[in-house]
């Protein structure tokens, strides 16, 4: 086990820092990214095209005048809270096809748990989740807004881990005999980040439609969140303890489709 933990510390070290080599500002980029992100976005859909966020348990359709509505800030750390999760399942999806195949030397010729590369393709891309954390934490205490209530952000990041983590299993290992997924995972991206309510609130979307959005685990994730940071509200236990089992179900899945496409890892790179 203690070599499990030193090769993912060294395999983490190393993904992080080939990420950042050479660049100026380094590791404070993940901090950088997305307050460029939200100024962006806050920009164009808070300002230019006037979208108004209500307030915590108001409706759309229970202010039509738009009178409770969240200021720019908020507004702003609302679609930190959706972006940090698209962002960091827009990075699982994105590089775990490639986290076995982009290795070969590993697979063929030397010695090494070959699971520690999606584990690692995961982990990295949870910074985009902590350093949301950073910000929100920040601004909220200069707001005088922060509370013990974001303490739930530790049961609330349990499944979103063993979701990323499953995820990204299952597309290193199939990625390995299917190569397209690599080509097929940005075009899901896009219609993920439409899927998801990240410059929304889930009320906004029509009732006939809500179902289809309630049931991407991106919507749960991040409207979960704003409760936690935003409006001091603690988790829906009974909605956490539905994603905990189904994310560990699918955890459980891709460890078990692992293990059995692994064996043919060799003979195909």
């Amino acid at each position: 086990m203690s070599r499990w933990f030193f090769l993912f510390s060294q395999w983490f070290k190393r993904d992080l820092g080939g990420r950042y080599r050479g660049s100026w500002l380094g590791l404070a980029w993940p901090i950088l990214q997305p307050l460029a992100q939200i100024s962006v976005f806050t920009l164009v859909f808070h300002f230019f095209m006037n979208m108004r966020w209500p307030l915590a348990g108001v409706a759309f359709d229970q202010d039509p005048g738009g009178t409770s509505v969240l200021s720019a800030t908020e507004y702003g750390l609302n679609v930190l809270a959706g972006l940090a999760v698209f962002n960091f399942f827009a990075e699982v999806l994105s590089r775990s096809p490639s986290a076995i195949i982009s290795q070969p030397s590993l697979v063929t010729k030397v010695r090494f748990p070959l699971a520690l590369l999606p584990i690692v393709t995961a982990a990295v891309a949870m910074l985009h989740i902590l350093s949301a954390f950073c910000i929100a934490s920040v601004v909220l205490a200069i707001l005088g807004k922060i509370s013990w209530v974001m303490l739930w952000a530790i049961a609330w990041l349990i499944p979103i881990a063993l979701y990323g983590l499953g995820l990204s299993l299952i597309l290193a290992s199939v990625g390995v005999y299917v190569r397209d997924i690599g080509q097929i995972m940005p075009a899901v991206n896009s219609l993920l980040m439409f899927l998801t309510p990240i410059f929304y609130p889930l009320n906004a979307i029509p009732l006939q439609l809500r179902g289809l959005f309630e049931a991407n685990p991106l919507a749960w994730a991040s409207e979960s969140l704003r409760q936690i940071l935003l409006n001091n509200q603690n988790l829906v236990f009974s909605d956490w303890v539905t994603h905990f089992f189904i994310s560990a179900a699918v955890c459980g899945a891709a460890i078990v489709l692992f293990r059995g496409l692994q064996r043919g890892f060799a003979d195909v790179l």
